[in-house]
């Protein structure tokens, strides 16, 4: 994927999550425990991965065959989303933002200097509170109430996430 690209993806990812905090959307308190979110976020990020581990190449599977590794990993998922349920679309959250992290620094691989503001984004965006969030939910929970108690937490954050966008579009249309 091209690199002008993946600066338009993240800066719709960051439009979208500013609006969000700046509305203050109860969206970011209901979908913690939603099933549908967890069927949207976590099968999200199930497919992503079946279709990543399908088109990963020969070398890289260590000579396992490719079916049995499909299924025990879709078969694993799906008892994930039987007995696991609970804060499973905030960990599927986290998963896809470690994919998209790593769906942008493949595209800015070998385009220094342009791709320095895209690994920055990556990684204070996408990377780190993915891992964190996707290893323990509940830090999610406490971060997202305590950025929710007071307009000026959740108002700043949401402008550093504008600003953040418009400095992608800025970048993308300079390539």
């Amino acid at each position: 994927m091209k690199l002008a690209s993946i600066y338009y993806i993240l800066a719709a990812v960051f439009a979208v999550a500013g609006w969000l905090l700046f509305t203050a959307s109860p969206i970011l308190r209901s979908f913690r425990r939603s099933s549908t979110a967890n069927l949207i976020l976590a099968g999200g990020a199930t497919v992503w991965f079946g279709w990543w581990l399908w088109n990963l190449p020969e070398p890289d599977l260590v000579g396992l065959p490719r079916w049995p590794v499909l299924v025990v990993f879709l078969g694993a998922s799906v008892a994930t989303f039987k007995f696991m349920p609970d804060f499973l679309s905030i960990r599927g959250l986290g998963v896809l933002m470690m994919f998209l992290g790593r769906l942008s620094l493949d595209g800015g691989f070998g385009q220094l200097p342009y791709s320095f503001l895209s690994a920055l984004f990556t990684y204070v965006f996408l990377v780190i509170p993915g891992l964190w969030w996707a290893a323990s939910p509940p830090a999610f929970v406490q971060w997202c109430d305590w950025l929710l108690v007071a307009s000026t937490r959740y108002r700043v954050m949401a402008v550093a996430l504008f600003l953040s966008s418009l400095a992608c579009v800025w970048q993308g249309v300079k390539l």
